[in-house]
């Protein structure tokens, strides 16, 4: 595979001086492809006997959750990192070679100075691009590494680390981020974007997005699918994708909040609604807070840097 140079590493301004909290729904990108998976009525994805699946079982996790790195290692403990013992109310996704899991691709991060894997979620916005957290691609830490991975692999797909790779698997060495995260971990600036060096995005399609008004928001069924550390469930194992769905409780300038389980391992999934067969993402998926999830609100500022980023090329 080849990778690009580790010296194209660059960052964006989060642009945030520009005004924000006159939200409105607009500019809706649109995600593209020719197939794609039944949607209900009611906006969730229709995965035919979909309910919550069994209590979760603890099996051991073989990767590392890359959100530990940054969040589990603050003094501060701001957000949580997940629990092993919970209800989740996610479900595997049957076939990940259909639109929109496909768009979807499992994270395999290597950090400098780190001899075991981080997993994480991306999905595509462009032919080259994915969207991810920004503590997928710049890790802060605490007492130790703080700054870019080395590299990220890429598995569009993945339907189980048993199964070979649908689409493939794409190491990449260019990512992008807010520089007020690399200069403070600005939580409200926990976004990335991972630079691919062919397109794969043309082949497995990519999710829309757009700026909505709170109304919509709270009035959508939130949408999120990713890949946990430890499965929900011990059948199917490990590198399975999952797909859970739920009502947004409450929003704010920078954050949407709903309660779907999430699981460790999922944080960089987007966060989406559902408009006839059309998906658009809201929010990037961050953590837990409290007894909800929480993913970063897409606002105008955040827009414009993934515009800026769905149209790069290598």
């Amino acid at each position: 595979m080849k990778t690009l140079p580790a010296e194209s590493h660059a960052s964006v301004s989060s642009m945030r001086d520009l005004p924000v909290r006159r939200f409105r729904s607009s500019n809706p990108t649109t995600g593209r492809d020719h197939r794609r998976s039944a949607v209900s009525p009611r906006g969730f994805e229709a995965i035919p006997g979909y309910e919550p699946p069994p209590r979760k079982v603890k099996t051991g996790a073989r990767l590392r959750n890359i959100r530990e790195l940054t969040y589990a290692s603050s003094p501060k403990e701001r957000l949580q990192i997940g629990s092993s013992d919970i209800d989740s109310q996610q479900v595997a996704v049957p076939d990940t070679t259909v639109f929109p899991w496909r768009a979807s691709a499992a994270l395999r991060i290597t950090v400098p100075g780190k001899t075991e894997l981080f997993n994480g979620t991306g999905w595509f916005i462009g032919p080259y691009t994915l969207i991810t957290a920004a503590h997928a691609v710049y890790p802060r830490e605490f007492g130790a590494h703080v700054g870019w991975a080395t590299s990220i692999d890429v598995i569009p797909g993945l339907n189980g680390d048993s199964n070979p790779p649908p689409f493939g698997v794409f190491r990449s060495t260019s990512f992008f981020c807010p520089t007020g995260w690399q200069t403070g971990g600005d939580t409200t600036l926990d976004y990335a974007a991972i630079l691919l060096d062919q397109s794969v995005g043309n082949q497995v399609g990519t999710l829309g997005y757009a700026t909505y008004s709170d109304q919509d928001i709270l009035q959508s069924v939130a949408n999120l699918t990713g890949y946990p550390v430890e499965p929900p469930s011990s059948n199917p194992s490990f590198g399975t994708q999952w797909y859970g769905a739920g009502a947004v409780s409450h929003v704010d300038d920078t954050f949407i909040y709903y309660n779907l389980e999430t699981l460790p391992g999922e944080s960089g999934s987007a966060v989406y609604r559902n408009v006839g067969d059309q998906s658009f993402v809201m929010a990037i998926h961050e953590a837990e807070v409290g007894d909800s999830d929480r993913g970063l609100r897409i606002i105008e500022p955040v827009y414009e840097n993934l515009q800026q980023w769905a149209s790069m090329r290598p």
